[in-house]
């Protein structure tokens, strides 16, 4: 961990004594900054707990060069826990100005709102977000409408459910970012190998509108194979969130969803014993109900300043067994306040 931090402390001196000679030969950096937060949490279940949570340290680091190549550096770490992750690690050509190509370590194109924001700015979320590894190694290729209101992304990456990188197991992503007027949308339909020639299919259609103060998303995912009975709805994630800012200094947020997965894999002979597993989702598995709301609210000290951010939040959530109707689903209560900052060395 000392030798990592060091590591992007010398980073961070070079990038400094070399702003200067990095322009004139092209190469810009548009941004390099660091970010945390911590919180405060207090959990009510069978034994209630708390604790100070370190929850992120970011670095980050992009820009471009050579007139045509756009890079992003992004290490997160687990103030806590001390791991590291490497979310971004890309970097882009811009053939044109309607086509690009991108590789390396990026986030899978699935769509939604929620999936989309940096783990640093969600309080409570939703179990398929909770439980997926949404950052692989991959490339896409990348379409841009001559108004910039419209990207469409066919990405390549390694499944995130490998083991290791050469099992052959991909995910083929294809996503639509649009931007019209009110509403910008995220969909995409996915493809991501769980097993050898075991494909999961995502349907992510992700609604957000803007309406200057007040702004909401709403978000629905359909997942499952195509040899199973009901595709659709047997296995699903809804999420909305509603966000009114009062000032520019303070912004209400109430936010919900629910997770299903009612797709029974479990195969019966005549006398009812088990014989066998179909495939099944890995994220949210068969028999899960979940369900989660909350309010809360983000509130910035400085005025015209986004640097420092202080958030609360009272939430509950509700986990139960669709396949045990007998078994009373497990609430968890949570309050939560915390302080996020940001610093940009670049302006």
């Amino acid at each position: 961990m000392r030798k990592l931090s060091l590591a992007f402390l010398l980073v961070l001196l070079v990038a400094f004594n070399n702003i200067g000679f990095s322009q004139e030969k092209n190469f810009t950096i548009d941004k390099l900054s660091v970010e945390g937060r911590v919180d405060y949490d207090y959990i009510m279940r069978t034994v209630d707990k708390s604790g100070l949570d370190g929850k992120f340290f970011n670095f980050e680091m992009k820009g471009s060069f050579l007139q045509d190549f756009s890079y992003r550096i992004r290490q997160r770490i687990d103030m806590y826990g001390g791991s590291s992750k490497t979310d971004f690690m890309i970097l882009s050509y811009h053939a044109n100005k309607n086509w690009s190509l991108t590789a390396g370590k990026m986030p899978l194109a699935i769509g939604g709102w929620e999936y989309d924001l940096p783990p640093i700015d969600v309080y409570f979320a939703s179990l398929f977000w909770n439980n997926f590894a949404c950052y692989d190694v991959g490339g896409q290729v990348e379409f841009h409408t001559n108004d910039g209101n419209h990207d469409i992304i066919f990405q390549v990456t390694n499944s995130p459910f490998t083991t290791n990188k050469f099992q052959n197991m991909y995910a083929y992503n294809l996503i639509w970012y649009g931007n019209m007027g009110p509403l910008t949308t995220s969909y995409s339909i996915n493809m991501i190998a769980q097993n050898r020639g075991e494909y999961i299919n995502y349907i992510a259609l992700g609604n957000l509108f803007d309406f200057g103060k007040f702004d909401f998303y709403i978000d629905f995912m359909n997942r499952g194979f195509f040899n199973q009975k009901n595709f659709l709805l047997g296995d699903f994630t809804i999420i909305g969130e509603v966000k009114y800012a009062f000032t520019d200094k303070f912004t209400a947020i109430v936010k919900g969803g629910y997770d299903r997965n009612k797709h029974d894999n479990r195969v019966f002979s005549e006398n009812g014993h088990i014989i066998d597993y179909l495939p099944f989702d890995m994220v949210v598995t068969p028999g899960v109900e979940y369900t989660f709301a909350g309010i809360g609210f983000d509130a910035f000290p400085y005025k015209g300043n986004k640097n420092v951010r202080l958030h609360g939040l009272f939430a509950f959530n509700s986990l139960g067994n669709t396949f045990d109707p007998e078994s009373s689903p497990k609430l968890t209560y949570k309050a939560q306040v915390g302080v996020t900052w940001r610093i940009n060395f670049v302006k």
